[in-house]
């Protein structure tokens, strides 16, 4: 079960029955993990890494997957259509906005480069 945190609500105390988890419709379930782990030389991870991202182009649960693989800091890896470093660069976006989030609600004026 998910943990319950900001890219997925807690549902632990709730009475209703909770759906089928999200992976049971992945496109990905009959494909060989190995795809969606690519080592060996960098052409060949570069070409499985696109296999598995289009095989994500077509999955109907790629959001759940990808928030659970943020709510889980998987580290390696094509979840939810981003690879590792998709995954960094999407996390370090958010973290640059928050952090513009809250020097607006500072008060302050959000730091601009000199021309």
């Amino acid at each position: 079960m998910p943990r319950p945190g900001r890219y997925w609500p807690d549902t632990r105390h709730n009475s209703t029955p909770r759906p089928a988890h999200w992976d049971r419709n992945a496109a990905c379930r009959h494909e060989d993990p190995a795809l969606f782990f690519p080592e060996g030389e960098e052409t060949e991870v570069l070409e499985q890494t696109a296999a598995a991202k289009e095989i994500c182009r077509s999955c109907p649960v790629v959001h759940p997957c990808l928030v659970d693989a943020l709510d889980r800091d998987e580290r390696f890896g094509v979840w939810g259509g981003l690879d590792e470093d998709d995954r960094l660069r999407l996390l370090s976006r958010e973290a640059e906005t928050e952090a513009g989030d809250e020097e607006t609600a500072d008060g302050r004026a959000p730091a601009t480069a000199a021309a």
